[in-house]
């Protein structure tokens, strides 16, 4: 500490602490036991500082004056950090944790890229006008599952699904359109309508052990 007060001895350089009054675009003013002094933030002072914030002032023989850090500042009052231009931060041989009570994302464009991706919450909601998933497995294991949409549409070449119990309800008119249906109940099958049609351009062929019709 000796030898760092007589380098700034030397170069003409004083340290002191003063508290922010006024700002001015890019410059503060800071009032210290000297006087008030006109200093820009240095770029190693990362919380941005505010009026009535304690400050450590360094100030050269150039007249030049510049917040180091920002020392104290009132209780509850909130803390920004500001960059000007391109950052980045890079951790080497270690982990970067964020830990918050809330922690808020914004950007124009916001990008995540890794080998790996966990995401664990008890809750989640996710609000996006316009969505789209590319990849190559898509697994879920889920209780339960509702949609609601005005259309919905579905283009695969293969479609398996297995249900222990299915019900359906439509409205309006539903529609199959098929190369072959085939249908197999191991019990029965119940068909019911108020009128009913069956066209074959060729044949209709009906066969069982016994045919009731009437």
């Amino acid at each position: 500490m000796e030898r760092l007060a007589r380098n700034m001895e030397s170069e003409n350089l004083d340290l002191s602490d003063g508290r922010v009054k006024m700002k001015d675009d890019n410059f503060f003013w800071v009032e210290t036991s000297r006087g008030l002094h006109k200093a820009k933030k240095s770029v190693s002072c990362l919380i941005e500082p505010l009026i009535s914030d304690e400050v450590l002032l360094l100030s050269n023989r150039n007249g030049k004056s510049y917040i180091l850090s920002v020392l104290e500042r009132e209780r509850g009052v909130k803390s920004d950090i500001i960059f000007k231009g391109d950052v980045s931060i890079k951790v080497k041989n270690g982990d970067l944790d964020f830990v918050a009570q809330k922690l808020d994302l914004k950007g124009d464009d916001i990008a995540l890229a890794s080998e790996g991706l966990d995401i664990r919450s008890l809750r989640g909601k996710a609000s996006i006008h316009d969505f789209t998933f590319l990849g190559r497995v898509f697994r879920g294991n889920i209780n339960a599952v509702k949609i609601i949409s005005q259309t919905m549409s579905s283009i695969t070449e293969r479609l398996i699904q297995k249900a222990r119990h299915s019900y359906r309800w439509v409205e309006g008119l539903e529609q199959v359109k098929a190369g072959r249906i085939k249908y197999f109940a191991e019990n029965s099958l119940f068909m019911k309508s108020k009128r009913s049609s069956l066209l074959a351009e060729k044949k209709v062929k009906i066969d069982a052990e016994k045919i009731h019709l009437g």
